[in-house]
C-alpha cells in the first residue's frame, strides 16, 4: 500500500496534514484514457459548498458565488468548482467583486484518480498540480513559488481574471491568465490529456468572487 499526505484545510481542521493508507498508486488524469461514457461529461461551473454548518463562507447565485463573511480561525479557504475540464480549448472568467485586505488566489489544480492536490499547505499554488494568478502581487504561483511576476495587478476592489486552457487529449496542455483584459505569458502543464479544475483560494474576510462565463472555444461555443 502507498502512504499519502492529504491536506485537510475545511473548518474542523485547518491546514493539518494526515496520512492515509491506500493500494492506489497516485497518478494524473490523462482524458485519452477516459470511456465514452466520461468524454463529455465536464462537470458543473459552480462552486462545491459541502461546509460545516458554522462556516464564515457564505455561497449564494445558485452557488456561483462565493463570499469570506465572518472572522474565522481559518486563515485560507480553499474552495474548487465542480467543473472538470478536458479534452478542448477552454475560457472562462472569475469576477472579483470585493478583494478584502489580503491575497486572492484564482486558478485551477489538475485531478488525479484519487481527487486534486492542494499541497502540503493547502492553498491554491501549493502544490506541483495546482497554479493561481494573485491579483495583488501580480504573480502566478506554482508548487509554493511564483514561476512569473511583475504581471499586471488589480489595483482597484474589484476586476475580471480570465483563465483560458488548452487541454488537448493527445498533447501537453498549457494555459494563459488574462487580467482585465491582459494576457500574460502562455505556460505549459506538466502531463498530455490533462484534467482542470478551476479554483479559487480567499485569504480575507469580505473577500467576494462570482464565476463568470465558461465557454468551449474548439466547437461551436458552449457553455456550461
Amino acid at each position: 500500500m502507498s502512504r499519502l499526505i492529504l491536506t485537510i484545510t475545511n473548518e474542523q481542521c485547518p491546514n493539518k496534514p494526515i496520512f492515509i493508507e491506500t493500494s492506489k498508486e497516485p497518478y494524473l488524469l490523462d482524458s485519452s484514457k477516459f470511456p465514452l461514457e466520461t468524454l463529455n461529461n465536464f462537470g458543473e461551473f459552480r462552486f462545491i459548498t459541502n461546509r460545516s454548518i458554522d462556516s464564515p463562507l457564505m455561497f449564494s447565485n445558485d452557488d456561483r458565488t462565493v463570499e469570506w463573511t465572518f472572522p474565522s480561525k481559518v486563515i485560507w479557504f480553499p474552495i474548487q468548482t465542480k467543473a472538470k475540464l478536458h479534452s478542448g480549448k477552454w475560457l472562462l472568467e472569475f469576477h472579483i467583486e470585493s478583494m478584502g485586505t489580503w491575497q486572492i488566489g484564482i486558478g485551477f489544480l489538475l485531478d488525479w484518480n484519487i481527487g486534486p492536490d492542494w499541497g502540503f499547505f493547502g492553498y491554491l499554488g501549493s502544490s506541483s498540480s495546482a497554479w493561481a494568478y494573485d491579483p495583488t502581487t501580480g504573480d502566478i504561483v506554482y508548487n509554493t513559488n511564483s514561476i512569473h511576476g511583475n504581471l499586471p495587478r488589480i489595483t482597484e476592489n474589484s476586476g475580471v481574471i480570465g483563465l483560458e486552457l488548452d487541454l488537448p487529449q493527445t498533447e501537453i496542455g498549457k494555459f494563459t491568465f488574462i487580467i482585465d483584459g491582459v494576457r500574460t505569458p502562455t505556460k505549459q502543464l506538466p502531463n498530455a490529456g490533462a484534467v482542470a479544475i478551476p479554483a479559487v483560494c480567499l485569504l480575507s474576510r469580505k473577500q467576494k468572487v462570482i464565476l463568470g462565463k465558461l465557454v468551449r472555444l474548439d466547437q461551436n461555443p458552449t457553455s456550461l
